[in-house]
């Protein structure tokens, strides 16, 4: 198949929309601040407060305090360095591409938006509550990243990092058997913003402006928005009310046969007719029970 088209008809690319537009707005916003840092003499590195464009978007408790509400999602326009924008814009639009296709251009807009939400509300809670100063600004990509991060090890998990890259050296290395799958990447991605935070803590610094905590919310503000699709397993509480569950308890009595030709057929039927997105939640529990 083309590309990350796996579930498109053979030859026509997957339509990822908006994955592209989220990759034109990083664009435009980088090759904006580049050009303040150029016109007013400073560099790619250099502090938050030179620059007026980070200081104009860059998110913190006092700001939020002002009633700048605004700066929760505008905090990802800005970037501390070119590496800054280079990871994150590169991540979102990588990912993005790979999960657009299943949950559709709409879920991933709202997912990007909750999760920058949820992340910017943790970072300047965490100001408050003295785990970090209280004007620690916060800007950049990242929690967006890792809030596909988190869709990606859900919608994904089994998938091979790498199997529907066009390059070469890629698609080797998901040839291997020790190949990290997408449910190892959101795992290694919480460890190291915990790690991050942890090092933070203890006095490191370790680029603050990131925003640590902002990440491990964002992670799992994608993994829960997912789940509520329906991708994944139940939530524990989903499970305990439908322990009695009428349909679940009959396909667990059918043999493989009988379950292949009653329930499970007309769900791939549906899927080469109308794309997985079409699925109901029940039609997803019919997936995850196989």
């Amino acid at each position: 198949m083309h590309g990350y088209s796996y579930f498109a008809k053979r030859g026509t690319p997957a339509r990822t929309r908006a994955t592209k537009l989220i990759a034109l707005l990083c664009l435009f916003t980088g090759g904006l601040q580049v050009a303040i840092w150029w016109r007013s003499g400073t560099n790619a590195g250099a502090a938050l407060s030179d620059s007026t464009w980070l200081e104009s978007c860059a998110l913190s408790a006092q700001k939020l305090a002002q009633g700048q509400w605004w700066r929760l999602l505008g905090f990802s326009l800005a970037h501390a360095g070119f590496w800054h924008w280079a990871a994150g814009s590169l991540g979102v639009y990588i990912v993005g591409r790979s999960v657009e296709p299943i949950v559709g251009g709409l879920h991933l807009l709202l997912v990007v938006l909750l999760g920058n939400l949820t992340g910017g509300a943790l970072h300047c809670l965490a100001a408050r509550c003295g785990g970090l100063p209280p004007g620690q600004p916060l800007v950049g990509m990242l929690p967006a990243f890792f809030t596909l991060l988190g869709v990606y090890g859900t919608v994904l998990p089994g998938w091979r990092l790498g199997a529907a890259s066009q390059w070469r050296g890629a698609r080797w290395c998901m040839a291997r058997g020790g190949a990290l799958k997408a449910r190892h990447a959101a795992w290694i991605a919480a460890g190291g913003a915990a790690l991050w935070w942890t090092a933070l803590w203890l006095g490191a610094d370790w680029h603050p402006e990131c925003g640590p905590w902002a990440l491990l919310a964002s992670l799992l503000t994608g993994w829960a928005y997912t789940r509520m699709l329906g991708f994944g397993d139940r939530f524990f509480f989903e499970r305990l009310t439908e322990a009695g569950d009428l349909r679940e308890r009959r396909m667990e009595q059918m043999n493989w046969e009988e379950f292949l030709n009653s329930e499970l057929n007309p769900v791939l039927e549906k899927i080469a007719r109308q794309g997985l997105r079409s699925l109901t939640p029940a039609e997803r529990r019919v997936l995850r029970h196989s």
